[in-house]
């Protein structure tokens, strides 16, 4: 790591190259070096072709054009291929899966490198996300306008939830597709800062895996919902006749209550509630992936301070060890301010939905493959909730295992580098936040699952009373919608 005072021609598109050269004087002459020192003596503005390059004279009298050094390290840039194992490249295939659904409309994720990332509002994929946006927001307003209508009921609730959340869930990957960019551009100078690591062995295998999973349990999830409703549908239908439509009538009864039923619109409906309901599987595995690579970095250093466990070594090697930690705790409070409203949004749809599901167990059900379908959405749910839980904590539980080497370095070389490695490693507290409202740690687990917990016994309370009830009063006696 260099010093924060030396001068770095390396990255400058930082800088300002429409300011004067006296205003850059001003600004830079507090970072000059001893050893590269600028003088800005002469100053000339040149128009080439339309562009305005500014030129300024070095030590020796020599032209310095910032504007064309940038331009040629930019066009330098754009030739590197990033390694296979870079999270840039190992991402793209998910990220490829998620523009299915319209999240994160970002340009570029096919580059070879984070150079190509660029947001535009005017692309393809900004046109589709804005198409289910509309589409979501559409719902929204149906549903308000049938809850002035009917008042509030148990399935409105449900519906107002979901597609409220799902437009949430788009505007929030809106808003990270501007920023993804910028995340992924100091994600690869970290990457370079820790070279002499490598890359994390197996990590777009172990990415394309997670994805395989997740997608084919969502799969089979989104399959399981479909014949729920429509062994409902089974169930309530007259004489076994027209399910399909009475399932459509069932799960969208917010939209067929206002207009007449029309098996195209029904087609085009079930299609976006399917990319909603995968829409919310991308937004836990994208969590998990990043939480994964994170994971992975602190692995890489925290092997590498084993590997010297009681030996006794310069402060030198400490102080590079310190600064790669503290690189990694940079960007870990980076990743969790562009990720914290995804993790609040998260954990807040996964735990209302597992209280739904636990609501829904004391409604009747009539067929066994109904209870084995119901069985897989709950324990699908819950163990997605777990995983994500446990990916993301496992970013704290790394952090903190330098703490094991640095109290057992021996006293002939403990100095003020170690002292300061082990104060930061004990006093900053790395992981994810749900906007700064909650750590994701392995204690905020067992939080979380002493509030199901909790639900659970005030739901079999409830259903102990309400069984005393007779079944015209009961909240669960009507099984069957009256759309027929």
């Amino acid at each position: 790591m260099s010093d924060e005072n030396t001068f770095q021609p390396v990255y400058l598109k930082d800088r300002n190259f429409t300011e004067s050269g006296y205003e850059r004087q001003l600004k830079q002459s507090s970072l000059a070096n001893v050893a590269v020192r600028s003088n800005y003596n002469a100053l000339s503005l040149k128009e080439n072709k339309g562009n305005i390059a500014l030129e300024i004279q070095d030590d020796l009298g020599m032209p310095v054009n910032y504007v064309r050094i940038k331009a040629l390290e930019d066009s330098i840039r754009k030739d590197i291929i990033s390694d296979k194992n870079s999270l840039h490249r190992a991402i793209t295939p998910l990220l490829i899966l998620v523009q299915i659904c319209a999240l994160l409309p970002v340009q570029g994720i096919r580059g070879q490198n984070t150079s190509y990332l660029v947001f535009n509002w005017f692309s393809w994929i900004m046109s589709y996300s804005i198409i289910l946006v509309c589409s979501s927001l559409l719902m929204i307003l149906l549903i308000v306008f049938n809850l002035y209508r009917n008042g509030l009921t148990y399935e409105i609730t449900g519906d107002l939830v979901f597609y409220g959340g799902t437009l949430i869930n788009y505007m929030v990957f809106i808003h990270l597709a501007r920023e993804w960019p910028k995340v992924m551009e100091k994600w690869e100078l970290m990457e370079r800062e820790m070279k002499q690591y490598g890359y994390p062995p197996n990590m777009a295998f172990k990415i394309k895996m997670l994805t395989c999973i997740i997608m084919l349990l969502s799969i089979i999830e989104h399959l399981a919902s479909i014949l729920t409703g429509v062994l409902k549908a089974i169930h309530c239908s007259p004489d076994g006749l027209d399910i399909f439509r009475l399932y459509i009538l069932t799960s969208l009864e917010t939209v067929f209550t206002f207009i007449d039923y029309s098996f195209v619109v029904a087609i085009i409906l079930k299609f976006f509630n399917c990319l909603y309901s995968f829409a919310w599987n991308f937004m836990d595995l994208l969590i998990i992936v990043l939480a994964c690579a994170l994971t992975d970095k602190f692995k890489q250093l925290n092997q590498k301070l084993d590997s010297v466990r009681g030996k006794v070594l310069p402060s030198m090697y400490w102080r590079k060890s310190r600064e790669t930690y503290n690189v990694l705790a940079s960007l870990t409070h980076d990743f969790d301010e562009f990720l914290s409203p995804l993790i609040l949004l998260s954990f807040g749809h996964n735990l209302y939905f597992i209280c739904l599901q636990l609501l829904n167990s004391l409604k009747p059900m009539h067929s066994s493959w109904e209870a084995l379908c119901f069985a897989f959405l709950f324990t699908y749910l819950v163990g997605r909730t777990c995983v994500v839980s446990l990916y993301v904590a496992s970013i704290n539980d790394q952090s903190k295992k330098p703490k094991t080497v640095l109290f057992s370095v021996p006293a002939e070389c403990y100095g003020v580098e170690v002292e300061r490695f082990l104060m930061q490693v004990t006093a900053d507290e790395l992981s994810f936040t749900g906007c700064n409202f909650f750590s994701v740690t392995r204690t905020f687990m067992l939080t979380v699952a002493g509030t199901i917990v909790t639900y659970e016994i005030v739901l079999i309370q409830f259903n102990n009373v309400a069984s005393e009830i007779p079944d015209q009063n009961n909240t669960f006696a009507n099984y069957c919608p009256k759309l027929l």
